[in-house]
């Protein structure tokens, strides 16, 4: 019997069927398979990071072998606006407000430590005095930012089997009492290393209030918000990163320590408002069921549905969902990512996993010091700073749409080659001689423009990272991935302070230089590795992997697997069929 998930009404011919058509042998995949290859990243706790979602339809042909998932109801969203449909699923979209909490929570903590730099008390309670004048160390700004990607990472996996054990809403009251701790010491800290223990705290925290929400949001969306709901990841890190820089814009003038500590004080309003939302929040449907809670699973669904819609169908499609779950991971092993075809799959992964800190993400975290270093005043780099976030969140919500009308590979490359000609015109304006307030501005400017590369090149990355894993590995591909970013990230975060801080490389603008060269490099990575993917199904990307061809012709390429006869059934079957993702 053989499948095809795409937008329209239900057809399922046996094997006798007169519209039998076969797949290529290597590409017959079981409906676990289909579930997989819809583009969406395995949002198992243990193993998730933010992974993008691309909305648009697809279809995925598939031979479906038993046991067979009952077919859900018939798709209710063809018709409508996309803003109706939003507003029809309103409390989705509010519990969704709610998980990406810890986006905003990272990108606030994240942002912290570069504004407190710019502060005058801060650098004299936590550096020293050299030739005269009080700087903090390169060491201890290294530390700071390495160990706290460190303690993400940790609490990352901490959220697997916290979450499978206890609940995705345990997970968020765990997660803000761990960060509420963790602001404390921060707060209280008068030395870098009592700093340091409260950064490394407070990212545990931030690590499980991360993965706990974006597990929880792809296990409750529908597929028609799914892709908005896990891609506002990145505009709620952007967020938090502008309350971060106008919390701090109005403080930096200040004088004495209160400046610095209000700032830190209000990283308390985030563990604060995750546990005033908990029990207010249902608890993940899978969740529920896969812990035999079914009644207990009804009652969240309805929570979570609009009154009219039936639940017991929905209810139905997760159980057969949960059954399959097992049946998914035979065979995989994290080995097999590096054999044959699956070493490009992982590879390509590995790149997208990579390619924020070849544009620059550290360096632009730490703009606000940067900038003041190289001759800005405080005020004038906050001002910038606020300038740039708000240009990421304006491109972070463009990214949405035109992801689904360019393309992954079209849009990466053409906000990397943006990113490129911005460092290019910052190490130029930083090279010329007898420095000027028009170039140091130049800089700044230059610098801050390179946010506008954030949604057009992270989003769609993401996005591929998400769908070029091998089915069956993906959830030890995007393992693999996680692990390697924040690996790549610390690496960063020791190396840049060093590259710019007065004390060590003091390069200032020169670093525009040392990213121009970065980002040619990752220029010719994407040129020649990563593939198009819009509006391929997933066993034709898979056929184009199997049949090796080149990542600037996967568009090109046409095969059987391209004209197979297909069998359509609704979207709500690819939708639960996806929920198979939503792995234990």
């Amino acid at each position: 019997m053989r499948v095809d998930f795409g937008w329209g009404s239900s057809r399922i011919r046996g094997k006798h069927g007169q519209q039998q058509g076969g797949l290529r042998g290597s590409l017959h995949r079981t409906a676990q398979d289909a579930a997989h290859g819809v583009g969406i990243a395995h949002p198992r706790a243990s193993n998730e990071v933010i992974a993008a979602v691309d909305p648009s339809p697809i279809k995925v042909p598939v031979e479906v072998e038993e046991p067979t998932i009952p077919a859900p109801p018939e798709d209710a969203e063809a018709g409508w606006q996309f803003l109706k449909v939003l507003w029809r699923h309103r409390k989705i979209l509010m519990c969704c407000t709610f998980a990406n909490l810890g986006a905003a929570m990272y990108g606030f903590d994240n942002l912290t430590l570069s504004l407190c730099l710019s502060m005058q008390p801060f650098v004299e309670d936590f550096g020293s005095l050299e030739g005269g004048v009080y700087a903090i160390p390169a060491y201890w700004q290294s530390l700071w930012n390495a160990l706290a990607q460190v303690g993400t990472a940790l609490g990352c996996y901490a959220a697997g089997p916290i979450s499978d054990r206890f609940g995705r809403r345990l997970a968020f009251l765990v997660a803000a009492i761990i960060s509420a701790a963790g602001v404390a010491v921060v707060y209280t800290s008068s030395s870098p290393g009592q700093f340091l223990g409260g950064k490394i705290i407070n990212a545990l925290g931030l690590g499980l209030a991360i993965t706990a929400g974006q597990t929880y949001v792809s296990e409750i969306t529908p597929t028609a918000i799914r892709g908005v709901a896990l891609s506002a990841f990145t505009m709620s890190m952007n967020l938090g990163y502008m309350i971060a820089a106008s919390v701090a814009f109005t403080r930096i003038s200040i004088p004495d320590r209160s400046g610095y500590k209000l700032v830190f004080a209000a990283e308390w309003i985030w563990p604060g408002l995750l546990l005033l939302g908990v029990p207010f929040i249902p608890e993940s449907p899978y969740y529920l069921v896969r812990n035999g809670k079914m009644e207990a699973a009804a009652q969240s669904l309805r929570k979570l549905h609009h009154s009219a819609e039936p639940i017991e169908p929905v209810l139905q499609a997760i159980r057969s969902i949960t059954n399959h779950e097992s049946y998914i991971k035979e065979g995989a092993s994290f080995i097999e990512c590096f054999r044959g075809i699956n070493w490009r799959r992982t590879r390509i992964v590995l790149y997208a996993n990579g390619l924020s800190q070849m544009l620059g993400a550290t360096f632009m975290s730490n703009a606000p010091y940067f900038m003041i270093v190289a001759g800005m005043s405080a005020t004038s780099s906050a001002m910038l700073v606020e300038l740039g976030i708000g240009l990421a969140i304006i491109s972070s919500a463009f990214s949405f749409w035109a992801m689904t009308v360019f393309g992954r590979r079209t849009m990466i490359l053409g906000g990397t080659v943006f990113a490129s000609s911005l460092f290019l015109i910052m190490g130029i304006a930083s090279s010329v001689p007898n420095q000027t307030k028009a170039s140091l501005w130049c800089v700044g400017i230059s610098l801050q423009l390179v946010w506008l590369s954030i949604g057009p090149v992270i989003g769609p990355a993401m996005a591929l990272a998400g769908e070029l894993s091998a089915v069956k590995l993906r959830a030890q591909t995007l393992a693999i991935g996680f692990l390697f970013n924040y690996t790549f990230s610390t690496i960063f975060n020791v190396v840049v302070p060093y590259m710019f801080n007065t004390d060590a490389g003091n390069l200032g603008g020169k670093m525009g230089w040392i990213f121009f060269g970065a980002s040619l490099i990752a220029l010719v990575i994407i040129w020649l590795e990563f593939p198009e993917t819009k509006g391929l199904s997933f066993a034709q990307i898979e056929d184009r992997f199997e049949m090796r061809v080149k990542a600037r012709q996967f568009t090109k390429y046409h095969s059987e697997v391209d004209t197979t006869d297909v069998i359509k059934a609704s979207e709500e079957q690819v939708e639960y069929l996806e929920g198979t993702v939503a792995g234990k």
